[in-house]
């Protein structure tokens, strides 16, 4: 996403921005322990290492639109054209939510749409089905966790924090559920927030709470960890969570993370998630 739009993102969301590192260390003594950790997932626990080019990934979602096309007796002349048609318009419904208000879109009827301007007919559910059959995910999209995601994640949950996953993803699930098994993130999470489930994007209010009241947690009771600045960082620091940013190209001007880290297991460094949590 271009950083003028996530800038604009940003700016919907107003936080309180600081202008050194040492004054995001001074903000007023924690009266609430931290008890959860709260989990982007693309780029900070799993990265595309492997991904085919994206000549290949066209092939694919081609081949699957064909197939999709052919089981349900539709006609299309151009079944690549179709895969394509639909997921830019997936992706650029995307890109307007993130910049406007940042309530997920309809996916399915927006493909639903673009199939139709190519004389397509397909309704909302076999519009849904057919994005889910062209997108190529998890193990076979290159994903792969980093080498120290999952003993950090082990490491925080023996030291009694609650886990969670807070992300925006236009696919959730069982899709979703799937790539995180492939990719042995599988940790038996004790919440996760997609924000296709949710219906809101990062760095919306809405999507945060999703997660914190499911935990049955205040904001200061969490921390999120994430490698965008406008999304996760930005996102949860306005509702007052701390927030540790897994070190990427900047996506914004004037936030501060608590926490700056390049490989996931410095987290267990920060000193707010050192020491076991402490329960209630």
């Amino acid at each position: 996403m271009p950083v003028n739009a996530l800038r604009t993102a940003v700016s919907r969301w107003p936080v309180l921005c600081h202008h050194q590192v040492t004054a995001a260390a001074a903000r007023s003594p924690r009266t609430m322990p931290v008890r959860a950790v709260l989990f982007d997932v693309g780029d900070t626990l799993w990265h595309a290492a492997g991904a085919p080019p994206p000549a290949e990934f066209r092939r694919r979602a081609a081949e699957r639109a064909a197939a999709f096309l052919r089981a349900r007796g539709l006609p299309a002349a151009d079944p690549a054209a179709l895969a394509r048609a639909c997921w830019d318009a997936m992706e650029a419904a995307m890109r307007a939510a993130r910049s406007g208000d940042l309530v997920e879109p309809d996916y399915p009827r927006v493909a639903a749409d673009a199939a139709a301007a190519l004389g397509v007919p397909l309704d909302r559910a076999a519009a849904a089905d057919f994005l889910d059959a062209i997108y190529v995910s998890g193990a076979e999209g290159g994903k792969v966790a980093y080498p120290d995601a999952r003993p950090t994640l082990d490491a925080l949950r023996q030291r009694g924090f609650h886990l969670g996953i807070v992300t925006n993803r236009a696919f959730g699930g069982e899709r979703f559920r799937a790539d995180l098994r492939e990719a042995g993130l599988d940790i038996d999470w004790d919440v996760i927030a997609v924000s296709v489930e949710v219906g809101y994007l990062k760095p919306h209010p809405r999507l945060f709470h999703a997660a914190l009241d499911a935990l049955g947690l205040a904001p200061a009771e969490a921390v999120m960890v994430g490698n965008s600045l406008a999304e996760d960082i930005a996102g949860a620091q306005r509702l007052g969570m701390p927030a540790a940013w897994k070190r990427s190209a900047a996506d914004a001007d004037g936030v501060v993370p608590d926490f700056t880290f390049d490989r996931v297991s410095e987290l267990l460094d920060w000193s707010l998630l050192a020491e076991a949590a402490r329960v209630r």
